[in-house]
């Protein structure tokens, strides 16, 4: 195609038209067009949104497995408790990881749709407390320290998430 001074869009790269297509860059019908990226075509919307329904679904079906789940975990701890007629601090640190895990369901299906990424690093820092708190008798001191270093490193990527998302916010 030659270039043309008067007009901008003779100077653009793979900047063409065809008879029925004619973009907003220049007003020249007649010669071939490749579409911009902003064009998109109806199959591939089409196949777009299929496959975003399709995830969606499978989201939702793990969503319920997983709040099945949970529920179904609390109600085993809840029969283990009353059948050894005893609660340990380990039985409570696991109700309440049962519990967040329903709450990190209902906020994914019900609130945002998305999981906020401190919600696992807390559900984190609790199962590996509850770790040492259960096994403290069959641990060794290494195993301990590894251990205690982890909800260290935990703790600190919480702080820093929450630090960083209220500078985020401000801006």
């Amino acid at each position: 195609m030659p270039t043309n001074e008067k007009n901008p869009a003779s100077k653009a790269p793979n900047h063409q038209h065809d008879q029925s297509n004619a973009c907003g860059l220049c007003s020249i019908v007649g010669e071939s067009h490749a579409p911009h990226p902003d064009e998109h075509s109806p199959k591939l919307e089409r196949a777009s949104h299929t496959f975003n329904l399709w995830l969606t679904y499978a989201q939702a079906a793990a969503l319920c497995a997983i709040a099945l789940a949970a529920v179904g975990g609390i109600g085993q701890a809840i029969y283990e408790m009353i059948a050894a007629r005893d609660i340990s601090l380990g039985d409570l640190l696991m109700l309440f990881l049962y519990v967040e895990i329903l709450s990190m369901v209902k906020g994914a299906s019900l609130g945002t749709r998305e999981i906020p990424i401190h919600t696992p690093i807390a559900l984190a820092i609790v199962a590996v407390s509850r770790y040492i708190v259960v096994d403290v008798e069959h641990i060794t001191a290494v195993t301990t320290l590894c251990t205690a270093a982890a909800i260290l490193l935990l703790v600190f990527a919480l702080w820093l998430i929450q630090k960083t998302g209220r500078k985020i916010t401000a801006s």
